[in-house]
């Protein structure tokens, strides 16, 4: 969670764009990205230079004019002159469109080796009489990093903040893009859990959540534990990455292991900009179409090379046509409507959520694992292209698990249903062996329902701190999956959830950029740089006032901090009122008071919990002076209530909910949430003889089908495309033409009905109660009928 006051200027300078005619979302954060990138490339520049790189900004180009001056694209430069439009328009952006001419041969491991023509095509488009909003939107964001300074927690700030300006993004209906929920991404890492240096890629890449969670991922497992905090949606803070080895770190940061591809090529620059502020060196984030012939495409070709990853996560267009006459030609990677005459030439499909499944599987090396979230149809659609995907699917590879999500995580964007969808490659792309006469490489598929994902699931999707969210019960269970198989959803039903609790966090900024104390600085003491390890850096107020906790404590709930602050100011400001009130008329006091407090008003963070407490503190004081007040007067009231107000100033700050790493608090379940289900599962024949009479009965006295049996049956089970459905159980996945979605195999869950009457009662009221309702169409019919 971005602290309130960086959240406010972000707001700003959505507002200074938007009033400026900029009222395209994506068009607006395209040209914010513009200035945090000028921004960046002084730092950036700075580091090269120090490496004996020449500097981008000296370096002259054949065609540039004589008066170009490189040094005037400098941001600081800009800064100076921070209301010439003209200046960006007709100098800093053509000179930035030629930025990849300007860096030198060797640029190798600098976060500019994969420029790659990204700005090429930049453009500044702001209105030119509009200077004043450009000064605005330059302060605004020179405000926002003020005080990053060096480091992984400025960089942490920094993706923070661009993460916070991406979330105000809503492109919805615009071929179905939109921002995935970012605690959806986390979830979806989990279930890979991804290692680091393997491969990871996301052919619908948008602003490139999906990459940067995955290397927040890995920068968690590899940080201190003790230190890692985790907010209650699982948004890590925190992490130090001090137990990983350098060769750890530079596969972590290694941008070649985080690849992307967008269509749009507004939205990839802006997801490559995410990535380079979130740690990731050099990010392999390009537009193309994933798609589409590779041919003539020699950047795009190499980075959808057929299983050439470990890891594929994404969440690509719901709905959409493609041209098929543009899609790459491979029939390995795109099965053909047929095999003779112009079938075979024709793909099967032109839907794109279905498309993008195949190219997912062609990706994957063998053993590599998916997570893609898919619509509802995928799952049980009856067309030739959606059988063909599941049966592939299920048959050649390992669906591992499909998590139903409800229907509104999507809004306020789309209300369309999807699920999660797990898979594994287990079949090389050129060996596929085909379903009729060979066992499924999918022996059961592991279900689990998500009611509730920690959010309304109305337009609004109001958070829910606190409350149960089957996201984290889902991730439990699904570990127990893989690693006890069915034994896992047999037995007793639990429900697995964090700790949760809540603290106040705030940013330690104790001076400003003139070097006057902030509210921060002034809540420490007269001389702040005692605790300078605590600069710029967001802590929990009890981290920085550890006298606040109580002996055995390790956190502090806001409101009791409140409490014991309260508890241990007022009767100090009670007895420096009745002083104050003894030596002046009741008027003059009470003005001389009110004058006093206001002074130190600025020592409290503007519409902070800090200010309303001093507030209230210092109004009770006044108001219950007695009537003869005593006690030695006050020399000096300011000075007097100072250090009371730096008390008060301890529980500045902003609340958030946390979770602990740990998913460890079981309690019974009231309903069951996963299942598992078996693809193929061979129906009892009691009759069957072995070949030899020595075996008799399909299944063994386990249950268990025999081999003998299968042997004999297998090569039955289909006449070409056609089942022998009487060889299999009716409620297998295959006898439901590979039916995926989660609902058709729930089982009924007795316990769930909320009733003291047996089962068998139940029924017996259900039958007099159908007696009733026959009786009673009889009586109608004959009076119809004039018999009555």
């Amino acid at each position: 969670m971005l602290a309130p006051h960086l959240r406010k200027n972000v707001d700003k300078l959505w507002d200074r764009f938007w009033s400026a005619g900029l009222t395209n979302p994506l068009v607006a954060v395209e040209q914010i990205t513009y200035l945090l990138f000028l921004k960046r490339l002084e730092d950036l520049d700075r580091d090269r230079v120090s490496t004996g790189k020449p500097s981008v900004y000296e370096r002259r180009l054949p065609e540039d004019a004589a008066r170009l001056d490189g040094n005037t694209c400098r941001w600081s430069y800009i800064g100076q002159q921070s209301t010439d439009t003209k200046h960006l328009i007709e100098v800093v952006f053509p000179w930035l469109r030629t930025l990849d001419r300007r860096l030198s041969d060797h640029e190798e491991g600098t976060e500019l080796a994969g420029l790659n023509g990204r700005m090429a095509d930049a453009y500044f488009q702001l209105d030119p009489n509009k200077g004043q909003v450009l000064h605005d939107a330059i302060d605004l964001i020179d405000k926002l990093f003020a005080q990053a300074g060096d480091g992984s927690a400025a960089q942490d700030l920094m993706g923070d903040t661009f993460e916070y300006l991406l979330s105000e993004v809503a492109t919805a209906g615009k071929n179905g893009q939109f921002r995935t929920p970012r605690h959806l991404i986390r979830f979806m890492v989990e279930l890979l859990d991804p290692r680091p240096g393997e491969r990871l890629i996301d052919p619908a890449a948008g602003t490139g959540g999906f990459l940067f969670s995955a290397q927040q991922y890995l920068r968690r497992q590899c940080s201190t534990p003790e230190n890692i905090r985790l907010e209650w949606d699982g948004a890590p803070h925190r992490l130090d990455l001090v137990q990983a080895s350098d060769d750890e770190r530079a596969r972590i940061e290694d941008g070649a292991c985080f690849v992307g591809i967008d269509n749009d090529r507004t939205m990839a620059r802006i997801g490559w900009m995410n990535l380079v502020l979130h740690h990731i060196h050099n990010p392999r984030l390009m537009q193309g179409d994933s798609l589409s012939k590779r041919e003539g495409k020699p950047e795009l070709a190499p980075l959808l090379a057929s299983e050439s990853y470990r890891y594929v996560l994404a969440n690509p267009p719901f709905t959409g046509t493609v041209d098929t006459a543009d899609l790459e030609r491979d029939s390995l990677l795109f099965p053909r409507a047929g095999t003779k005459g112009k079938k075979k030439d024709e793909v099967l499909t032109n839907k794109s959520e279905l498309l993008f499944v195949w190219l997912m599987l062609d990706l994957l090396q063998v053993g590599g694992r998916c997570a893609v979230i898919v619509p509802e149809g995928v799952l049980f659609g009856n067309t030739d292209a959606h059988t063909k995907l599941r049966r592939e699917l299920l048959t050649e590879h390992c669906v591992e698990a499909v998590i139903s999500l409800p229907g509104g995580v999507f809004q306020p964007y789309t209300g369309v249903k999807t699920s999660i969808l797990v898979f594994r490659k287990e079949t090389p792309r050129t060996a596929k062996t085909g379903f009729e006469k060979n066992a499924p490489r999918t022996e059961y598929v592991w279900f689990y329902e998500v009611a509730a994902d920690g959010f309304s699931l109305d337009a609004k999707r109001t958070p829910r701190p606190g409350q149960d969210n089957d996201l984290w019960d889902a991730l439990v269970q699904f570990r127990r999956w893989l690693q006890e198989g069915r034994a896992a959803t047999e037995g007793e039903v639990t429900y697995h959830q964090p700790r949760y609790w809540r603290e106040r966090w705030r940013q330690a900024s104790l001076r400003d950029a003139s070097g006057q104390l902030t509210p921060a600085g002034f809540a420490f003491a007269d001389d702040p740089g005692a605790t300078p390890g605590f600069d710029g850096k967001t802590w929990a107020i009890h981290e920085l006032f550890p006298e606040l906790l109580r002996e055995g404590e390790t956190t502090l709930d806001p409101q009791e901090a409140e409490t014991r602050v309260r508890e241990h100011v007022a009767p100090l400001l009670a007895e420096l009122a009745n002083r104050h009130f003894a030596h002046a008329e009741a008027k003059t006091a009470t003005t001389e008071w009110n004058r006093a407090v206001r002074e130190l008003q600025c020592c409290f963070e503007d519409e902070g919990p800090a200010l309303a407490l001093w507030k209230q503190l210092t109004a009770a004081a006044r108001d219950q002076v007695p009537e003869q007040p005593q006690g030695k007067a006050v020399a000096d009231l300011v000075e007097a209530l100072r250090p009371l107000a730096r008390e008060v100033a301890k529980v500045d700050g902003y609340d958030l909910w946390l979770r602990s790493p740990a998913i460890d608090q079981a309690r019974p379940a009231t309903a069951r949430k996963c299942w598992a289900v078996p693809l193929r599962a061979w129906a009892p024949d009691p009759d069957w003889r072995s070949a030899d009479g020595t075996l008799r009965g399909s299944h063994d006295a386990t249950g268990q089908v025999r081999p003998e049996y299968v042997a004999e049956k297998q090569p039955m089970l289909y006449d070409g495309d056609t089942l022998n459905a009487a060889l299999l159980d009716p409620d297998c996945i295959e006898t439901r033409d590979w039916n995926l979605s989660a609902g058709q195999y729930k089982p009924f869950d007795f316990a769930a009905m909320d009733s003291e009457v047996s089962v068998t009662a139940l029924i017996d009221e259900l039958r007099q109660l159908e007696r009733g309702i026959l009786e009673g169409l009889d009586r109608l019919q004959a009076m119809v009928e004039g018999r009555a």
